[in-house]
């Protein structure tokens, strides 16, 4: 799924910063980048070109299109033995804004037309471990098809140490209830420093590093995470990035990175939020340096939604999902919305440029969104066509009846590189109506699990 590789570096010309040229001569030779190459990409002001140098990869791992996912993300409880600075979410048993749901609620929001259900929260002092294990059975009974990504490394950790057993026997446990992936929350940044100063009580490097080998050892896939924008240095953003292209050298079991840009909330860490700009120079870095890792998320819900489509051309080519409602960035103040219409995704992806494709939680392509018919934004219309409208009975943010579905292709994104959208499209199978409208509909028109099973799962 990805490893050193030679691209087309013939748009690469006029670049204004010199250590970018010493870049694209390492990357015409097929070398890999290595941590001075990262701190010159970051402390580059040459946005532009770094952003085309990202983009080239991009291009050459993924070709012109972006991914997302049809997702709820459930936090099953904010309650968390821990405390790290940097965390708005986490609550302790009796504080006012502390909740637990119920397995009914948890089941409530499993709703039929997603794919990949994430549940992440916080380390509960009171629940068993065999009541996560029964969280995914009851998910997976209210909803057969749905993958399942759960549990941070942190998490697993935990599992542990309440059940006492390996963390081989956690995550063996945890499969055999209906696990297919890990989320890779909890890394924040691997360094002694930010580690001492702002979440002692929880892992380090070396522990989430190994859990995550485990994991991959069983075959589970995982992404992973850094958290940017507090007190840590490029050096240490850099540093953070070479260990996990080591890991992934070894076991090839990442599906995706995901820069998480940290918010402010009350914590008062920083006078102020990474800049746009530094998210993209981090976004674009991570493609660089991560040449071994199939997928960079710009993950929206952090970046807000403007950032997150620009960061499809520095290098990223992943939204993540739709979400659903997140809770977690939402404490700390995120000014993104709790969550976004499949169509509204499609509209960040072809602003940037991108064909979309939908995907599992797999990366299993399963519907391609070619171009619509007319121009659904100012910016895709040319200059004799400003004022052209689109046809009275297509709303772009409502209808998107040219989907082709790719369910019985059997193709990963990482198959799509050299396949253009029209070939693409030729073997798919042209959607009936709009692809999108099962999941964006609201009330009585979406499915959701039936009163029956929610009040059964609620009294086990």
């Amino acid at each position: 799924m990805g490893s050193p590789a030679s691209i087309d570096t013939s748009g690469l010309r006029n670049l204004t910063d010199p250590a970018l040229e010493q870049i694209v001569a390492k990357l015409e030779a097929g070398e890999r980048l290595d941590r001075v190459d990262g701190l010159a990409i970051l402390n580059s002001q040459d946005l532009i070109g770094v952003g085309r140098l990202a983009n080239a990869v991009k291009e050459m791992r993924s070709g012109p299109y972006a991914f997302f996912v049809l997702n709820r993300q459930i936090n099953p409880t904010n309650i968390c033995v821990i405390s790290c600075k940097f965390c708005d979410f986490a609550a302790k048993a009796g504080d006012d804004d502390a909740y637990e749901m119920t397995m009914g609620e948890i089941l409530e929001k499993v709703r039929e037309p997603i794919h990949e259900v994430h549940l992440v929260g916080g380390l509960h002092p009171t629940w068993p471990f065999e009541y996560y294990e029964e969280m995914l059975r009851a998910i997976r009974r209210a909803n057969p098809t749905v993958q399942i990504k759960a549990f941070t490394a942190v998490e697993i950790e935990f599992f542990s140490k309440l059940a006492k057993i390996s963390i081989e026997d956690v995550l063996n446990r945890l499969v055999a209830a209906g696990l297919d992936t890990m989320p890779g929350g909890g890394a924040e940044v691997f360094s002694d420093r930010v580690h001492d100063a702002l979440y002692r009580e929880k892992m380090g490097a070396e522990q989430w590093l190994e859990i995550h080998r485990i994991a991959h050892s069983k075959g589970i896939p995982t992404n992973a995470t850094l958290l940017y924008g507090h007190i840590e240095t490029h050096e240490e953003r850099v540093e953070h990035l070479m260990l996990l292209r080591d890991l992934q050298d070894e076991t090839g079991g990442f599906l995706s990175f995901i820069p998480l840009e940290f918010q402010l909330g009350y914590t008062n860490l920083v006078a102020r939020q990474a800049s746009a700009l530094d998210g993209l120079k981090t976004i674009a870095a991570s493609r660089l340096l991560l040449d071994n890792f199939p997928h960079i998320k710009a993950y929206w819900v952090m970046l807000g939604e403007e950032t997150a489509s620009m960061a499809l051309q520095w290098g990223a080519d992943d939204l993540d999902g739709t979400i659903g409602e997140e809770k977690i960035a939402r404490a700390a103040l995120a000014s993104s919305p709790l969550g976004l219409t499949a169509h509204n995704m499609l509209k960040l992806m072809r602003e940037a440029g991108r064909v979309p494709v939908q995907r599992d939680a797999r990366y299993r392509a399963l519907t391609l969104f070619p171009p619509p018919p007319s121009p659904t934004h100012w910016s895709q219309r040319g200059a004799r066509d400003v004022t052209a409208m689109i046809p009275s009975k297509i709303d772009p943010m409502i209808a998107d009846t040219g989907a082709v579905s790719l369910e019985n292709e059997e193709l990963y994104s990482w198959d799509l590189a050299g396949i253009s959208p029209d070939q693409l499209a030729e073997r798919g199978t042209l959607a009936r109506g709009d692809a999108l409208a099962a999941y964006d509909a609201t009330g009585a028109s979406l499915p959701t699990v039936p009163p029956a099973i929610a009040e059964s799962e609620a009294s086990r």
